[in-house]
C-alpha cells in the first residue's frame, strides 16, 4: 500500500514538472550556445512575421545595429521587408558561438535579404530577461 502511494506521488510529481516546464532538480537546461542560437532563430522568425515589437523585445536596451542604428533601425527594416514582401534569413550553418564574461559572439552569420548577402557577427549580452542581441557587426 505504501509502495503504491509512493509510486502515485512520484507519478504526480513527474507530471507536474512536465506540465510547468521544469526539469528535475540538478538537471541542466539548454547551454549558452543553444540559447544563443535559439535567440537568433526567434529574431529571424519575428522579422519574417513582420512583428517589429517581437523583434525589438529580443534586443538589449543598449542595442547597436549596422552603422550605429538602434532599435528604430530594426523597426525600419521590418517595415521595409513587409512593404516588399521580403524576408530575412540567418544562415547559422558555419556559425561559431563564443561565450566569455557574460557576452556571446556568434560568427559568421550570413544574413540574406533578397539579393543582399553579408556576413555578420551577432553580439549577445546576458540580461535579467535572458540573452538579448546587443549588436550586429558587419564583417569584411
Amino acid at each position: 500500500m505504501a509502495k503504491t502511494r509512493l509510486v502515485a506521488v512520484l507519478g504526480m510529481l513527474s507530471a507536474a514538472f512536465l506540465t510547468i516546464g521544469c526539469a528535475w532538480p540538478g538537471a541542466t537546461g539548454p547551454s549558452d550556445e543553444e540559447q544563443a542560437l535559439r535567440l537568433l532563430r526567434d529574431y529571424e522568425a519575428a522579422i519574417d512575421a513582420y512583428d517589429a515589437d517581437a523583434a525589438m523585445a529580443l534586443l538589449s536596451d543598449d542595442y547597436v545595429g549596422f552603422r550605429g542604428s538602434g532599435k528604430e533601425g530594426v523597426a525600419r527594416l521590418v517595415d521595409m521587408l513587409e512593404q516588399q514582401g521580403g524576408a530575412l534569413e540567418l544562415d547559422l550553418t558555419n556559425a561559431v558561438v563564443t561565450v566569455e564574461n557574460g557576452t556571446t559572439r556568434v560568427a559568421p552569420v550570413v544574413s540574406l535579404m533578397g539579393q543582399w548577402e553579408f556576413p555578420a557577427t551577432y553580439v549577445l549580452a546576458r540580461t535579467p530577461q535572458g540573452w538579448r542581441i546587443k549588436g550586429v557587426e558587419m564583417q569584411r
